[in-house]
C-alpha cells in the first residue's frame, strides 16, 4: 500500500540549445531536465524537457525560456499533457511569439492551471509553420509546478 499525501512541487531547469525545427510541426524541447528541487515529480522520458507528477490534483505551472537569435517568424509555444495538446478550444493555451530578425534575447514564458491526474506528464512543445534556414536557439528553460491541493497532515 501506498501512502498518498497529496505534496508535489518541482523547479527543473535546463541550458537549452539549438532546436531542429520541422514546418507545421510540435516539436518537444528536447533537453533533459535537471530538478533543483522536487517532490513527488520526477523527469519524464530521457532526453525530453518534460515532467511526471506523482499526486493527483490541480497544479499551477509556469514555464519560460530565452529565445535566441532570430528568423523573423511567428512561433507558438503549447502545453501537452500525456501527448495531447492542452485546452485545445480555439486557439487554447498557445503563446504566440515573433522571433526577432537579429541576435536579440528575450524571455518567452506562460503560466497555467492544470488537472492533472498521478503519473501524467506535462510539457510544452513549439511550433512554427515554415522552418527557417536560421538557427532556433533556446536557453536556461524553465518549469516550476506545484500542486495546490495539498491535504492532509504533513
Amino acid at each position: 500500500m501506498e501512502f498518498q499525501n497529496t505534496i508535489a512541487y518541482a523547479t527543473a531547469q535546463a541550458d537549452g540549445g539549438e532546436l531542429s525545427l520541422s514546418n507545421d510541426t510540435w516539436t518537444k524541447f528536447p533537453f533533459a531536465p535537471n530538478l533543483t528541487v522536487s517532490k513527488n515529480i520526477v523527469a519524464g522520458d530521457a532526453g525530453v524537457f518534460q515532467l511526471k507528477v506523482k499526486e493527483t490534483g490541480v497544479y499551477w505551472a509556469d514555464f519560460s525560456f530565452i529565445a535566441d537569435s532570430g528568423d523573423g517568424k511567428n512561433y507558438f509555444i503549447n502545453p501537452y499533457v500525456n501527448n495531447a495538446a492542452f485546452g485545445t478550444t480555439g486557439v487554447g493555451n498557445q503563446i504566440k511569439f515573433f522571433q526577432q530578425p537579429t541576435t536579440q534575447k528575450y524571455e518567452v514564458s506562460t503560466n497555467g492551471l492544470f488537472n492533472l491526474t498521478r503519473n501524467d506528464i506535462i510539457e510544452w512543445r513549439i511550433y512554427v509553420a515554415t522552418a527557417s534556414a536560421t538557427d532556433f536557439f533556446t536557453r536556461n528553460i524553465k518549469l516550476t509546478i506545484i500542486n495546490l491541493q495539498q491535504i492532509g497532515l504533513h
